[in-house]
């Protein structure tokens, strides 16, 4: 579903502002946070978001993000909502997305679920990721396996469907998978026990990222972080922003040709001035 420009600024808007409630719980909490992926690239790039795209991605590291995740919702208003699979027990995702319940913002992946469907932003835990090979490789079989399962609940748009081929293994994938996690429940509880099982490392990783092993590095690339500016904001980004953004973009400075500058969201229904529950109650009837 595509937006008008006028659209668009209003859903930045509305972004934005869950934005800064974000900025002061973690301001009230004392929790470290970093710009990452899109909202990074924009910081960096275009002091804000990127033209075509109106990501607010956010990583903190695990102690933060769970202090955060714990804490947050007893200080942000009520019509924001802390997304989670505690909070929620249908959410199929790994990370939280933090909700304004006054929006809907319908994606086609999940339209079938019965959850909060306002506008949201990302939030990203950032988990120790091993130096050793082999225990990399580990993680990337179990981390695919719990996906295969997962991915079996989600509607894909036309545009991103399989061929038959491909479609018959990623179904047969995802029923072998269903043998070890009968639940996505099961699958949730697995993962995240995978992914904090690595106590002390000298790097950490978003492991939720659609960027695999490009979105990890040296823990000191976080550190205290470098201020940015962001929508005339002023926020934090790794400190070492520039490694960050060349493992995972390459050239990021390079504007890539105007055919790819699209956002990458498919939606079902976007309507920033009623409440997601006006469409699932009529989808319901």
């Amino acid at each position: 579903m595509n937006l008008d420009n006028l659209q668009m600024l209003k859903l930045r808007r509305v972004e934005l502002d869950m934005f800064k409630a974000f900025l002061s719980v973690c301001k009230t909490l004392n929790l470290r946070y970093y710009l990452i992926g899109g909202a990074l690239l924009g910081a960096v790039r275009h002091k804000g978001f990127i033209p075509w795209d109106d990501d607010i991605d956010i990583g903190m590291l695990r102690e933060d993000y769970e202090i955060f995740k714990k804490n947050a919702q007893k200080f942000l208003p009520e019509y924001y909502f802390v997304q989670t699979n505690e909070t929620e027990h249908a959410y199929p995702l790994f990370f939280l997305k933090m909700r304004d319940s006054r929006t809907t913002f319908i994606e086609t992946s999940v339209k079938n679920f019965s959850i909060n469907h306002g506008v949201y932003i990302d939030i990203f835990p950032l988990d120790y990721y091993p130096k050793n090979k082999l225990s990399q490789f580990y993680l990337k079989i179990r981390k695919k396996v719990i996906y295969f399962r997962i991915s079996r609940e989600f509607t894909f748009p036309t545009e991103c469907q399989l061929s038959k081929v491909h479609g018959i293994i990623f179904n047969f994938l995802g029923t072998v998978a269903k043998i070890f996690y009968p639940t996505i429940c099961s699958a949730q509880n697995a993962r995240e026990r995978l992914f904090r099982k690595i106590k002390r490392s000298g790097y950490v990783m978003n492991y939720s990222s659609a960027w695999g092993d490009k979105e990890s590095g040296p823990v000191e690339w976080f550190s205290e972080g470098a201020e940015l500016e962001f929508e005339g904001l002023k926020v934090i980004g790794p400190k070492e922003y520039d490694k960050w953004l060349t493992k995972v973009y390459g050239e990021y400075m390079k504007l890539p040709p105007p055919e790819k500058r699209v956002t990458h969201h498919y939606t079902e229904v976007i309507d920033l001035d009623h409440p997601y529950t006006l469409y699932t109650e009529r989808k319901q009837k």
